[in-house]
C-alpha cells in the first residue's frame, strides 16, 4: 500500500517537472520567434531610410522652383 502512494506521489512530481521544461522551452521558442520577428521589420525600416531618396524642403522647392522661372524669362540678359 505504502508502494502505491509513494510510487503516485513520485510520477505525480515527474509530470509536473515535465510540464514545466516543457512550459519553459514553449517560452524560449516564443521569445526567440518574436525576436527574430522584430530584428526582420527593425532591419526593412532602417533598409527604407537608408535608401529613401533626399526630400527637399519647403526653402529649397522655392529657391529651385524660383532658379527655373529666372531661366525662363524672355529677353533675359544674364546668358
Amino acid at each position: 500500500m505504502i508502494f502505491i502512494c509513494v510510487a503516485a506521489t513520485s510520477n505525480a512530481q515527474f509530470l509536473k517537472n515535465i510540464g514545466k521544461k516543457a512550459e519553459k522551452a514553449a517560452e524560449r521558442t516564443i521569445e526567440r520567434r518574436v525576436e527574430r520577428e522584430t530584428e526582420k521589420s527593425t532591419d526593412r525600416a532602417l533598409d527604407s531610410v537608408v535608401e529613401a531618396p533626399k526630400q527637399s524642403s519647403k526653402k529649397e522647392k522655392r529657391r529651385e522652383r524660383k532658379h527655373k522661372s529666372d531661366n525662363n524669362v524672355i529677353g533675359d540678359d544674364r546668358r
